[in-house]
């Protein structure tokens, strides 16, 4: 029982708030966007898209990744909350699932990253300094994270992160300007692919609105993590706002991915025929009305431009006329 008049962590030697707390609420919004991820994984596989199974099979490692995270997730936030209720004082040292997390997440970014890095190299039509900048970068991330992993093993308590410090700036950093090099790059690359026609320039529009929105999220959410690092160093705020980039990352790739069966949707009723398929009956003439051919566009995972093509058909009045004036032939037997 307290004492009236005085709060019940006074005596403690840290603020609960910026510690306990901070990790309480970033675990807790890790978990809803895990929630978030799996109903794009439901989307994902309810379209009867024509994914290669590599590609199916890969969606599904990342998800496993992000499951094992939220895992690590509920683990140190019981240890922290209900293991250690009565020893407040264990938030000052690292349990074994937060360091662990550090690894799981730096996997997950650099391969999402490296997924986006195969987009911007394809629109480029192989541009190789901007994907090999991408690359060194996400290597620059991945061989961060698993120092700090190696490290965070071996310290006993988390006032001794400051000796990792420069580890921690240059995986921020690089995780920043790794999201921001992708986003800039597939803008500008879909930008570029702009025909002028309206139909596929609004849909580029679309493309671009998405990359934008994704990748603002994890670049934002990086920058967050870096600047929460630099301003507090003893607080938990930089960990809460780390917990949540695996689940940006993966939803922004999946989200991308079922983006694909929205503008097929749109583009439903385009048709793509070639002429020389036409039958004669089809090329002879008709009444005078315009017809349009019906063909089915098979889908694909790349956007294509599709060409309408409208036969207009005329009739020839005294041909029709003749044709009514001609004795039909009786045929012998």
């Amino acid at each position: 029982m307290s004492l009236p008049g005085i709060s019940p962590t006074a005596a403690l030697p840290f603020d609960v708030n910026n510690t306990i707390g901070a990790l309480l609420i970033g675990g807790l919004l890790a978990t809803a966007l895990w929630g978030i991820t799996c109903a794009q994984m439901f989307v994902f596989f309810q379209y009867k898209g024509d994914d290669s199974l590599r590609t199916k099979l890969l969606v599904i490692f990342l998800w496993c990744l992000d499951t094992f995270n939220t895992a690590l997730n509920f683990h140190f936030l019981y240890y922290y909350l209900v293991s250690n209720y009565v020893n407040p004082l264990a938030i000052a040292s690292p349990v074994w699932s937060l360091v662990l997390h550090v690894t799981i997440t730096t996997v997950t970014d650099c391969l999402i990253r490296l997924l986006f890095a195969r987009r911007v190299y394809r629109l480029s039509h192989g541009n190789i300094i901007v994907t090999a900048a991408i690359v060194a970068i996400t290597m620059v991330d991945l061989t961060c994270g698993l120092i700090i992993t190696i490290k965070g093993f071996k310290i006993t308590f988390f006032t001794q992160l400051g000796d990792l410090s420069t580890l921690f700036y240059l995986n921020f950093a690089a995780g920043f300007s790794g999201d921001l090099c992708v986003a800039v790059a597939l803008c500008f690359y879909l930008y570029k692919s702009r025909t002028g026609f309206q139909r596929t320039d609004n849909m580029i529009s679309v493309l671009i609105g998405y990359t934008i929105n994704t990748g603002l999220l994890t670049t934002i959410n990086a920058l967050l993590s870096l600047v929460f690092y630099i301003a507090m160093p003893t607080n938990y705020d930089f960990i809460a706002s780390y917990l949540l980039l695996p689940e940006l990352y993966l939803n922004s790739y999946i989200a991308t991915l079922n983006a694909r069966e929205y503008l097929r949707d749109k583009t439903d009723g385009v048709v793509s025929i070639h002429l020389s398929h036409l039958s004669p009956s089809s090329r002879g003439y008709n009444t005078g009305v315009d017809s349009q051919p019906s063909a089915v566009q098979k889908r694909s995972n790349e956007l294509a431009i599709s060409v309408e093509t409208v036969v207009n058909s005329k009739t020839d009045e005294y041909v029709e006329y003749e044709k009514k004036r001609r004795p039909k032939t009786q045929s012998s037997v």
